[in-house]
């Protein structure tokens, strides 16, 4: 009976093609000569309790007849034993590997062609909040949790795939908290797979936190300013980019998630850029190309022409700048440090307390310390408006690491541009260049452009013109989707 029962199995088994992500439950049934039935179901996915006091418990303790040579066994279960209405039979092996796939647990009976399927999905996924930073505006509404469970179970509804991994690390030698390696098997490279794995297995601390000490700790270069791993409290973001070849990481007790390997250009990108227009997208990119450009430049480039270049300026332009000047406590270089200053108080200040208060802060506190700057000759109201342009453009870059990256990369250009001119500027810029071009993620150039990536960098394609999946991060899949346009559009509308 048992092998039989285990010839039935077997297939469902080899199509779900993941045993450390389903489990096999295999249960006595009926008194007397009992035949041995077998549950199998996700164990991200379902419910626990259903299957305890629904389905285990009826099965186990409260069959009192004996299904020897009864060949409507799966009819008896459903109509006197099991206590969940949402049952069904099915006989096609392919229907019960998706309805396991979504978090169904089928029962298989042996000698018989059907198996009974029922609905044991968590509820547990309707209560999760919406994310706190990273804000949605046609995506989905919906963050990760501190449960490393709810999490799982979220990237699992979103990617069916058999060949998803979900490998589970214990991490801290008293803490032992629970870490879980994502990837898809034929998608993701084994060899930048095996890295991670190792590096994460190496670490030997007492106690780990959340996410963030897992990314400093294997990360490669820990001497710069620059994040080598995308961190996200999204899971479409996860999801996106593991089906892209990257490697997730997510931790019990952290509402984050961390993704490698990292590229610059993916921080100035975003999931919304591909739920709308692509000429829409690809316009809103070049915007946060110019934030960046100003974040960077505006402020050292003002104080070149206030201080070493003030020829450049034309008349019209200039005679205002000196004007709003005269009187002017602080020289050039204190007054746009003191206002950036004031600016980066503001911005941590109103992250640290509550929302409400926090907001309120920002915005009656720079229009206060703004306003009593100006009546009080300390700043030059020209200057209070290049900061403030500059600050706005901060809020382009939607990543919030690098966002402050770039902030604080603005400081020593400040620097060098007050003892150099312009050419502080420039070396600024090189240094920056340089950093980015040095720098790896896990073996992966930080800094890098394909040919075939051009699509989706600085502009954004259409959808169906991105056939592959980014060069740059290295993958053993590279095709993501068919040309199918040409069966509706004709063959030269497809290219």
């Amino acid at each position: 009976m048992r092998d039989k029962l285990d010839d039935k199995i077997k297939p469902i088994l080899d199509k779900l093609n993941s045993p450390d992500k389903f489990n096999v439950k295999k249960i006595n049934l009926g008194k007397g000569n009992s035949i041995k039935v077998a549950l199998v179901y996700d164990k991200d996915l379902i419910d626990r309790n259903i299957i305890s006091d629904y389905i285990l418990k009826p099965l186990m303790l409260h069959v009192e007849e004996s299904f020897t040579g009864k060949e409507n066994i799966t009819e008896i279960l459903m109509e006197k034993y099991i206590c969940v209405d949402d049952t069904i039979i099915k006989t096609d092996n392919e229907e019960i590997t998706d309805f396991i796939k979504k978090g169904s647990t089928a029962i298989f009976v042996p000698n018989s062609e059907n198996t009974i399927i029922i609905n044991t999905v968590s509820k547990r996924y309707k209560t999760i909040f919406p994310p706190e930073i990273e804000t949605s505006i046609r995506g989905p509404k919906e963050a990760f949790t501190e449960s490393i469970e709810d999490n799982l179970s979220i990237i699992n509804r979103r990617i069916k795939d058999k060949n998803l991994r979900a490998e589970r690390l214990i991490v801290g030698e008293r803490s032992q908290t629970e870490v879980a390696i994502i990837y898809i098997e034929d998608i993701a490279d084994e060899k930048l797979v095996n890295k991670i794995r190792e590096r994460v297995n190496l670490i030997k601390v007492d106690h780990i936190k959340n996410a963030g000490y897992i990314e400093e700790y294997i990360e490669n270069n820990s001497y710069t300013v620059f994040p080598q791993s995308f961190t996200t409290e999204r899971p479409d973001v996860m999801a996106v980019n593991i089906m892209e070849g990257k490697i997730g990481i997510l931790m019990e007790g952290s509402q984050q998630g961390i993704t490698l390997p990292a590229i610059f250009i993916e921080f100035f990108q975003t999931v919304e850029d591909y739920n709308q227009k692509f000429m829409l997208s690809t316009v809103i990119r070049f915007f946060r190309v110019i934030a960046v450009i100003l974040v960077l430049s505006l402020t050292p480039i003002y104080l070149t022409l206030i201080k070493f270049n003030v020829e450049l300026l034309p008349d019209k332009l200039l005679q205002p700048i000196i004007q709003s000047r005269v009187g002017i406590a602080l020289n050039p270089i204190m007054e746009i440090i003191s206002m950036e200053l004031i600016v980066e108080f503001l911005r941590e200040g109103g992250l640290r307390l509550p929302s409400k208060i926090g907001q309120t802060l920002s915005v009656v506190g720079g229009i206060i310390i703004g306003d009593a700057a100006i009546k009080s000759h300390l700043v030059s109201s020209t200057t209070l408006l290049v900061v403030g342009v500059s600050t706005v453009a901060t809020f382009l870059i939607p990543n919030y690491e690098m966002s402050l990256t770039i902030r604080i990369l603005k400081f020593p250009i400040l620097f060098l541009t007050n003892a150099l001119g312009i050419i502080g500027v420039s070396i600024g810029w090189f240094f920056i260049l340089v950093e980015l071009c040095s720098l790896d993620s896990m073996g992966v150039p930080y800094l890098q452009f394909k040919k075939s990536d051009m699509k989706d960098i600085f502009i954004r394609a259409p959808l169906w013109k991105m056939k592959k999946r980014p060069e740059a991060i290295p993958n053993k899949n590279p095709v993501r989707q068919e040309d199918f346009r040409k069966k509706f559009r004709g063959n030269n509308n497809g290219k």
